[in-house]
């Protein structure tokens, strides 16, 4: 059985990177991960959000009503993906693709 992994990413004001990002994610072959995006109150907030939830329903998204920073937002989705027992968290900047 393979361990539990939460991918994390963080998003403020960078909605075209961080799709392309959730875009290579979607060719990943390891069969255990999730994807979290925190959405660290980017301007137009409610349109990313929506956005991202419809091209990506299988993310979580996270909407934070303040910005926290790179650190707070990545903590808060580490408490998350803890709750939900994912025994390790990939943090990656939002302007990353990955290979499958």
């Amino acid at each position: 059985m393979s361990p539990k992994v939460t991918i994390i990413i963080i998003n403020y004001n960078g909605l075209e990177d961080t799709r392309e990002c959730l875009a290579s994610l979607e060719k990943v072959m390891y069969p255990s991960f999730k994807v979290a995006v925190v959405d660290n109150a980017s301007k137009n907030q409610d349109a990313v959000v929506y956005t991202l939830r419809k091209e990506f329903p299988k993310v979580e998204i996270i909407a934070l009503p303040e910005n926290l920073g790179f650190a707070g937002g990545n903590n808060t989705v580490i408490r998350w993906a803890q709750k939900r027992g994912s025994n390790y968290m990939l943090l990656l900047n939002n302007d990353t693709t990955v290979a499958s």
